[in-house]
């Protein structure tokens, strides 16, 4: 289990990365450039008011840190990273690096992007856009809702 000052530290090992990047088609990977793609993007189905999980995957096969410092939606007025670190507890990271030739797999992990209370129901089936904030630039990716198995 990683702690708050190695994340910190793993956050400081990040290079200055890719500017402005061109949309994708919402059912493929978005290809961010310097072999980094952004998949799978989905948000968790909510009432307006609630919050919602969005999740998504890094694939950082370029020679450079990625590193992202937030996401903004238009359907919620701020988001949070956050990681679940023990049966009840939880803690909200300003950022996370992805390191040259690795993943940040936020799908499946301990680790997801939640939205305050939204500001609009969000329905199985459509889709919203999702600006991504990191190191150099920023670039906008279409994102899915679907409902969550887990309730999540």
């Amino acid at each position: 289990m990683l702690n708050h000052n190695t994340l910190s530290a793993l956050s400081l090992l990040v290079l200055m990365l890719i500017s402005v990047l061109p949309g994708a088609r919402a059912d493929t990977p978005f290809e961010a450039g310097l072999n980094i793609r952004i998949e799978a993007v989905t948000a968790s189905a909510a009432r307006q008011g609630e919050v919602s999980r969005i999740r998504f995957r890094i694939v950082n096969d370029s020679g450079t840190a990625f590193h992202v410092i937030g996401i903004d939606t238009p359907v919620a007025p701020m988001t949070k990273l956050i990681a679940d670190v023990g049966k009840a507890e939880k803690t909200v990271f300003d950022s996370i690096g992805v390191p040259a030739g690795e993943t940040l797999d936020l799908t499946t992990s301990h680790l997801w992007y939640e939205t305050g209370a939204l500001t609009r129901d969000l329905q199985s089936g459509e889709t919203f856009d999702m600006t991504l904030r990191f190191v150099g630039g920023e670039f906008t990716v279409p994102v899915h809702v679907h409902d969550s198995p887990s309730g999540k």
